[in-house]
């Protein structure tokens, strides 16, 4: 029944984020569409394209509605890739700090969809702007519904984002994210473990004031040893993208 009346309130959540997205055009400073490709370095590699737009209002507020698909290798040898997850995420006007307002919070709340599972997000951001470089930090609390058996678990996450332009042009991008589990009760993660930890490293080439190509590589956790498909293996990705501005 819990179960049921938190799918319901995710759907009724994202219904509003869409009607506000939709709606909200006299609201917006811009839009940004976002594509990006991935491949996994295991031996079922995945393929998995993915499709964002945001829309950033005046007010610094943004709404983040993204889609994923995947292939997998020895399994989707054709046709259309298959539903991966729906994403829906929604960041507050960003609150200045110091008297230069260098630092900044921002709260978030969000939510991903897949066949299987629904995990509610709130998270907390505190970023610090430098002369040419920016450093931030951000925890989020993810409470995650299994469809099938109703069972509920809660987890945490930690990133670190780290950036740095290069020039006007190029800028570098480091983002390592730590997962644990709050509960001792849940099901461990796919590593078997009840924390990991992973590392992400961008670079972006900004073409012109609208368009940015960007790529880098993903170092995920080790799969658990008694995993189904693709044991001890790494599910390590590289990654290219696309972005515009409008």
């Amino acid at each position: 029944m819990r179960a049921t009346h938190q799918s319901r309130w995710f759907i009724s959540t994202a219904t509003a984020c869409m009607t506000m997205f939709l709606a909200g055009p006299s609201l917006a400073a811009e839009d940004i569409l976002t594509m990006k490709l991935e491949h996994t370095t295991n031996s079922h590699a995945l393929t998995l394209p993915k499709v964002a737009i945001t829309r950033v209002f005046d007010d610094t507020s943004s709404l983040t509605l993204e889609k994923s698909w995947y292939w997998q290798e020895g399994v989707h040898e054709n046709g259309w890739p298959k539903h991966d997850e729906g994403f829906v995420n929604y960041s507050f006007p960003s609150q200045g700090l110091g008297e230069d307002n260098r630092w900044s919070l921002t709260p978030q709340l969000g939510a991903k969809f897949r066949s299987n599972v629904t995990r509610a997000l709130a998270a907390i951001k505190l970023g610090y702007q430098g002369n040419g470089w920016n450093l931030s930090g951000r925890y989020r609390y993810e409470q995650e519904t299994t469809h099938k058996t109703a069972k509920e678990g809660t987890a945490g996450r930690i990133d670190l984002y780290a950036s740095y332009d290069i020039n006007d042009e190029w800028m570098l991008l480091y983002n390592p994210h730590y997962h644990f589990k709050h509960e001792d009760d849940s099901p461990d993660f796919g590593t078997g473990d009840r924390d990991y930890l992973e590392q992400e490293l961008l670079i972006f080439h900004k073409l012109d004031a609208k368009n940015t190509l960007f790529g880098g590589y993903i170092q995920r956790d080790k799969n658990s040893d008694q995993a189904s498909m693709d044991p001890g293996q790494r599910n390590s990705s590289w990654l290219i993208g696309y972005q515009h501005r409008f």
